[in-house]
């Protein structure tokens, strides 16, 4: 296995940090408020001394009944998990808190329960507001040049958020210091799930001159408006993903699938293989990247370490080989069987890579966190590709969030396929798939994550849109009719792809 490092094209739209929050309607739960003020303060000299100021605008939103903080509230400050950006949990324990006629107040004057000394939650005729006051060891030291930009303030009380996010207007971002002054209300707040789609997207370098690479275009503004009706998954990871004069489909991406939902995407992609490789978009702005080569030098895993709010998460997508570049050949088929994959039992080459990527997750994985490994493994449920992922305990979203086995006769529950070499089976509506060889494994959190949680259902039970479910598994439902052209096409690919929720509040979690 060898490894090639470094971002070769990282296309990053929008703001550093918009990545962060979550594209989808809040929920009743979530209340997303302008701020007025924020100040944070920490000198290298006086660790202990570290001061911070929250304070919203006046918001109608903020109206009785308010959320009853003895049953819980914490302030989550964040700009970014890299070294030297801000990124705490603060508690507000229920000891603090006492009534007054128009709200709620929290107290410690010495600071013996943290460093949050004030805390109100109000309302008032002309709207309710919220503010803190802070002092102590503030788990920020603002060590880097500038905070990453916007710099969210979050106040959790019982199942309530009230949520700001400041960037644009910023007076001072420098080592030791961030204020900002009249931020506008965000879209949403910070996400506490973890959404992904993946799909193998058909690069279309086999189909015919004269189809524009099977009809790429079309087919990329077909997944976009796949994308914006499955909730803006957080995450959409692509394989088969080719960058040819002929058929681009990292161009077609960039120019059509950045803007595609309220939330920009950041677009990941290490030109190592122009030919078949990932790609990753992300509302999560990448703190690290790396292009992973397996056995046989051709097929690959891009990894990316994501800046989420609720700590780094990793994602991996993959594509493994297929016959046509010797994946069912013998392990020693080109080259020398690897020993990693000797001592596994690998008998294919397919296998192998399937072992390689497996020990690349485990050897990247740096906290307890979920990781995801998507990809288009060339192999069904059962086999050892399959179990060198779910034989470890990684959860197969789609059987653990109750999508039903593949049906070959019907290709219910199926993901591969189609006609991939022309336009036949794209412009058709036959489902036209009967193997289950598109998967999106979860490596379960370990105790103390604080993305711990589980999986949502196919019934989305959470109400965010973005439900553990197949995806883009139907013929074209965007337009009156689908087919050969000016129609649009019917399929975005030979291929259908998965969607996972990873809810990190557990509480919709199938695993509760």
């Amino acid at each position: 296995m060898t490894f090639a490092s470094g971002l070769s094209r990282c296309l990053l739209a929008g703001a550093v940090g918009l990545a962060a929050l979550h594209a989808t309607p809040a929920s009743a739960a979530d209340i997303a408020i302008a701020g007025r003020k924020l100040s944070v303060k920490a000198k290298p000299s006086a660790p202990d001394g570290r001061k911070l100021s929250w304070a919203t605008e006046r918001s109608l939103a903020i109206a009785d009944p308010l959320p009853d903080p003895l049953s819980g509230a914490t302030v989550q400050l964040f700009s970014s998990n890299a070294a030297g950006h801000c990124r705490a949990d603060l508690s507000l324990p229920a000891a603090g808190w006492s009534t007054t006629r128009s709200g709620w107040v929290y107290r410690d004057k010495t600071g013996g329960a943290g460093p949050v000394r004030k805390a109100i939650l109000r309302t008032g005729k002309k709207g309710g507001k919220l503010s803190i006051q802070a002092k102590g060891a503030l788990p920020c030291g603002l060590e880097a040049d500038a905070q990453a930009e916007p710099f969210s303030v979050t106040l959790a009380v019982g199942d309530t958020r009230y949520c700001t996010r400041f960037g644009g207007t910023v007076k001072k971002n420098e080592t030791g210091r961030f204020e900002a002054r009249r931020a506008q209300a965000p879209p949403g707040c910070p996400a506490n799930d973890f959404t992904a789609a993946t799909l193998n997207v058909l690069h279309g370098l086999t189909c015919p001159a004269e189809s524009g690479g099977c009809r790429l275009a079309d087919r990329i503004a077909l997944l976009g408006q796949w994308i914006t009706a499955r909730g803006c998954p957080a995450v959409v990871a692509l394989q088969e993903v080719a960058d040819t004069p002929n058929a681009s489909v990292i161009d077609e991406v960039a120019s059509q699938l950045l803007d595609v939902c309220p939330e920009p995407y950041h677009l990941t992609w290490i030109a190592d293989n122009i030919l078949d490789a990932s790609l990753i978009l992300s509302r999560h702005r990448p703190l690290e990247e790396e292009f992973v080569v397996l056995h046989n030098g051709f097929r690959n895993v891009l990894f990316v370490r994501l800046d989420h709010p609720l700590g780094v998460l990793d994602v991996h997508s993959t594509h493994l080989a297929s016959g046509s570049d010797s994946g069912s050949s013998d392990c020693s088929f080109g080259q020398p069987c690897p020993p990693e994959c000797i001592t596994a039992g690998a008998v294919t080459v397919r296998d192998c890579q399937a072992e390689q990527t497996a020990l690349a997750v485990e050897a990247r994985r740096q906290n307890g966190e979920p990781v995801i490994v998507v990809g288009d493994m060339n192999e069904v449920p059962g086999s050892f590709v399959y179990e060198a992922f779910a034989g470890r305990g990684w959860l197969d979203a789609s059987a653990e969030g109750g999508v039903l086995e593949c049906e070959p006769l019907t290709g219910f529950g199926c993901t591969s396929g189609r006609e991939g070499e022309n336009l036949s089976d794209l412009e058709a509506t036959a489902l036209g798939v009967d193997r289950r060889i598109d998967f999106a494994f979860v490596v379960p959190p370990e105790a103390g994550a604080r993305c711990a949680g589980g999986l949502d259902s196919q019934d989305d039970l959470d109400g965010d849109g973005v439900a553990t479910r197949l995806f883009a598994e139907e013929p074209n439902p965007f337009a009156p009719t689908c087919g050969a052209s000016p129609a649009p096409p019917c399929w975005v690919s030979d291929h259908t792809g998965v969607q996972l929720d990873w809810n990190c509040d557990a509480v919709t979690a199938l695993s509760d």
